[in-house]
């Protein structure tokens, strides 16, 4: 079913078509019952409402035709070439170049084509005609054309304007598909280096949590590589994988490390874009693994209410910072970014 947003707005052909037909139907309407309705000041001293006749209808018509063509000379050629490329001066001069030419094709239509379509009209009926006819080709002619122009050159800047929207839309889009895709290339090998080293020292030692381990990692790869490439996904196979990296994340410490895990509320029925929050966990693990004289903690409390999600992380970190450590955090930066995208006036 067509929209008005559609109608308005949409470069498709069948949308475009009717609002080309549209256009044209209710402009053709204003232009003839104006003509029809309204008092004509040149036709004589006083004002008077003119007969309409079959040579007023096909006068009409074929200014009307007139008026199409130097629209769309105009909406075609000159403001897409001109105007939005910035050459305002010679948009200026081509458009009122084109505005004379279409005032003198009226008058031309008036004095010429019309007394000989009506050639079998008494001279003083015609006479009063080509009287009236620089008024009436300006009037009908150059003041009419202006406001076709206008008309049609704000549907033309607005359908611009929103096309652009949508096409930084849909690259915002590409770029945070890009940099998810990024994400998921950086935790990768990071991630997957440190757990088969942690793994494969279980599995040496004769560890029963290296079977585990193994399952868990497994898991989250398959859950990264093949779940996480939709815009959203379900909230319960996210705070999963969250929890099978913390798990992963804790065995590397030996025991050392304290760690609560805290969920409440239903998860089932939620979805959230994949790995927004995992940044969070492996930035905390990370200033976790960094040299500590106190007990390593990390502390991670998520609420589900009333479709909102809250995620409170806590961490213990070194208390002076280590001259090699960024003071920026890119990850944090591209959390933030994707945040703004995905979730707009709804995140904070």
């Amino acid at each position: 079913m067509m929209t008005w947003h559609d109608f308005i707005l949409s470069k498709k052909a069948p949308n475009k078509y009717f609002r080309h037909i549209a256009f044209w139907w209710v402009w053709a309407l204003y232009f003839f019952c104006g003509r029809y309705f309204l008092p004509q000041p040149a036709l004589t001293d006083k004002l008077q409402y003119p007969n309409f006749t079959g040579l007023d209808f096909c006068q009409l018509s074929l200014i009307l035709f007139i008026q199409m063509a130097g629209c769309y000379l105009y909406m075609y050629v000159i403001l897409p070439k001109l105007f939005f490329k910035a050459k305002y001066i010679s948009f200026v001069l081509t458009t009122i170049l084109l505005s004379a030419i279409i005032v003198m094709a009226t008058h031309f239509i008036s004095v010429a084509i019309s007394p000989f379509l009506n050639n079998h009209i008494v001279g003083n009926r015609i006479r009063e005609a080509v009287n009236s006819s620089t008024w009436f080709s300006i009037s009908n002619g150059g003041i009419n054309f202006i406001k076709i122009i206008i008309a049609a050159s704000a549907i033309k800047i607005t359908q611009r304007l929103w096309s652009k929207q949508k096409e930084k839309e849909s690259l915002e889009k590409e770029k945070i598909n890009a940099e998810l895709q990024l994400l998921k290339a950086q935790i990768h090998p990071h991630f997957l280096f440190n757990t088969l080293n942690n793994i494969y020292s279980s599995a040496v030692k004769g560890s029963a949590e290296a079977p585990e381990m193994l399952m868990k990692l497994s898991e989250i790869l398959s859950y990264m590589l093949y779940e996480c490439n939709d815009r959203e996904v379900s909230l319960s196979k996210e705070i999963k994988m969250l929890k099978d990296y913390m798990t992963l994340g804790k065995m590397r410490f030996g025991g050392k490390l304290e760690m609560n895990l805290l969920v409440k509320g239903n998860t089932s029925e939620e979805t959230i874009a994949p790995l927004l929050l995992l940044h969070f966990i492996e930035n905390s693990f990370k200033q976790c693994g960094s040299s500590m004289t106190e007990q390593p903690w990390i502390n991670l409390e998520i609420k589900i209410k009333d479709h909102s999600l809250d995620f409170k992380l806590m961490n213990g970190k070194p208390m002076v910072k280590k001259a090699n450590e960024e003071t920026e955090d890119t990850g944090l930066q591209q959390v933030q970014k994707r945040l703004q995208f995905l979730y707009p006036n709804r995140h904070k």
